[in-house]
């Protein structure tokens, strides 16, 4: 990787056009583009919901095609709000179909859970990561409880605590990335 920058999925949790974690996953995306290619997937809005048990060949298309990203990333970046309590339906969907796939086995990870709480759903995120096998770490996973105070609706966070909460977050992530 010496030579090229490291490659991120990110995942949105939030699918919503005005979804706060988008825009977060956006700005991001914008300020490390000298570092990093940031590769937002939209995707996980099509797909349909997981069923356990299910044959490679019979696996859709837009799955495999998923999961393939997913293996060829240096890294997962992950932005979620919290609903009800809990992890977005259409994320857990995603995740649920790597579970019987290696891809997340050892992959970097760095979750930040944007929500007006939040803590709930960022601890079930930790959960369901790390059972299925991705590498984290306490540096690259965030909590920002109040995130409509932090940023704005057309992404600019104004919060100084939480701007430097993802640099820090995004320099140990990117430092883990190139020492691969």
């Amino acid at each position: 990787m010496e030579n090229r920058k490291p490659l991120i999925l990110a995942l949105s949790g939030g699918i919503s056009p005005t979804s706060y974690n988008r825009k977060i996953l956006q700005t991001i995306k914008d300020h490390f583009s000298n570092d990093c290619e940031i590769n937002i997937y939209e995707g996980i809005v099509y797909f349909p919901f997981f069923l356990s048990g299910i044959s490679d060949e019979d696996t859709p298309v837009i799955i495999k095609d998923f999961l393939k990203e997913i293996q060829s990333a240096d890294g997962i970046l992950i932005c979620s709000p919290e609903y009800v309590f809990s992890i977005p339906g259409v994320l857990k969907n995603a995740l649920e179909w790597a579970v019987s796939s290696v891809v997340f086995t050892d992959k970097p990870v760095a979750l930040i859970t944007a929500a007006s709480v939040g803590e709930k759903a960022h601890e079930s995120l930790l959960l369901v990561l790390k059972t299925i096998g991705a590498k984290l770490s306490e540096e690259t996973n965030l909590l920002i409880s109040g995130v409509k105070g932090k940023v704005t609706l057309d992404g600019q966070i104004t919060d100084e605590i939480t701007k430097q909460s993802i640099q820090n977050l995004m320099d140990v992530f990117l430092n883990s990335l190139k020492a691969k």
